[in-house]
């Protein structure tokens, strides 16, 4: 038979091991308890972090104007990493033309470059009227304004309507030349239809 000492020594150790078994539970509940809380908390962080990437992004999209809607600091055309800002408004002209507009030409890592641009705007099959949109500018200077010197210009671009761009003046047309162009004669994606 056992002592009653020896009884008392395993009912302790059962208890102990009971307690032991006890409180592993309680803390892999209160780890798991953390680990939700933690994980909660991670997922209200990072949605909230996503939604102010998705509102930063949004609003800080440059999108193009129509010229009809523009006024100055709008933003007319958009190739690549060059975005040409409307600075100043353009003077609507006889026959079919815009004239003397001031544009900021803003680029990623180049200085902002200001433009004097004139456009003259055609349509197909009409007698005496060329085959083309004609786009033609000049680089201005600090302190000059657009319009100040008429008849210089830089480049300019003609735009056949079969599609062909053609750079006849003395610098190679711009790159966003041919968009802008779009823009100012409301054709392909500004066309008011």
């Amino acid at each position: 038979m056992k002592s009653d000492a020896q009884v008392d020594t395993k009912t302790q150790k059962s208890h102990i091991s009971t307690q032991r078994a006890m409180a592993g539970k309680k803390q892999k509940r209160l780890n798991h308890r953390s680990i939700m809380n933690c994980s909660t908390l991670t997922r209200k962080m990072l949605a909230g972090m996503i939604i102010a990437c998705l509102s930063i992004t949004s609003c800080s999209k440059k999108k193009e104007i129509k010229i009809a809607n523009a006024t100055p600091g709008d933003t007319l055309a958009i190739v690549g990493d060059e975005t040409v800002v409307l600075e100043s408004a353009f003077t609507p002209g006889q026959p079919n033309g815009l004239f003397d507009g001031g544009i900021n030409i803003h680029s990623n890592g180049k200085p902002t470059r200001l433009a004097e641009v004139n456009v003259v705007c055609s349509m197909p099959d009409l007698p005496n009227w060329p085959e083309y949109d004609n786009i033609y500018g000049r680089w201005l200077k600090d302190s000059e304004q657009p319009g100040d010197k008429g008849g210089d210009t830089d480049w300019q671009l003609l735009i056949y309507f079969t599609g062909e761009a053609k750079s006849i003046g003395k610098e190679q047309s711009p790159s966003w030349a041919n968009r802008l162009s779009q823009n100012l004669c409301r054709k392909g994606d500004f066309s008011d239809k």
